[in-house]
């Protein structure tokens, strides 16, 4: 099952790779990531939806024909090409993950950069606006899109998740380094 995972994990970020490589090339890439959060939040929100298109019992015609009854006039057609080439292949199962990847490769050509910020409870918006603007000056992107996650067990303080980066400036991580000095010197 992992292995399973790690393939389609691989197989998603080629297909979004070459999508990716292609639309920035015809100047679609904004519209083509739009579209594509678009058709996975529907394929994530109806999972009868994605039974169907998985099903290997379904004649790839009758998706191929729902695909294009759907969502063939309703998207940009570099995504109703990719999910003819995902129904033709077998392959409507990385479309989640596929979508992820595109808007990763879109950040980083944008030098955009997503934190995740955990705190006691929910961040008033100017406080997340200051932490916003301090990540960007600090850390050299041009924009950081904020998520806040509330996790009352950190007590205080907030830890800071950007890219492979995490800051944390929390009272139970404060705890914890004063907690390895005592032993270090005790």
């Amino acid at each position: 099952m992992a292995n399973n995972r790690l393939n389609n994990n691989k197989v998603a970020s080629r297909y979004a790779r070459a999508l990716f490589e292609s639309t920035v090339e015809s100047g679609d890439a904004k519209a083509v990531a739009q579209d594509l959060d678009t058709v996975s939040a529907v394929f994530s929100q109806v999972p009868a939806l994605s039974h169907f298109m998985e099903n290997p019992g379904i004649p790839a015609a009758d998706k191929l024909q729902f695909v294009d009854k759907e969502f063939g006039q309703n998207v940009n057609p570099w995504v109703n090409r990719l999910l003819h080439l995902l129904v033709e292949n077998g392959r409507m199962p990385v479309l989640p993950q596929l979508a992820i990847w595109f808007t990763e490769y879109m950040n980083q050509r944008d030098n955009v950069a997503r934190a995740e910020v955990v705190s006691a409870v929910e961040l008033e918006e100017e406080l997340r606006r200051r932490i916003q603007k301090t990540l960007e000056s600090s850390l050299g992107f041009s924009r950081v899109d904020v998520q806040n996650r509330v996790d009352p067990g950190i007590l205080g303080g907030v830890i800071i998740k950007v890219q492979d980066k995490v800051f944390d400036g929390s009272y139970v991580g404060r705890l914890e380094e004063l907690r390895k000095q005592l032993v270090k010197t005790g």
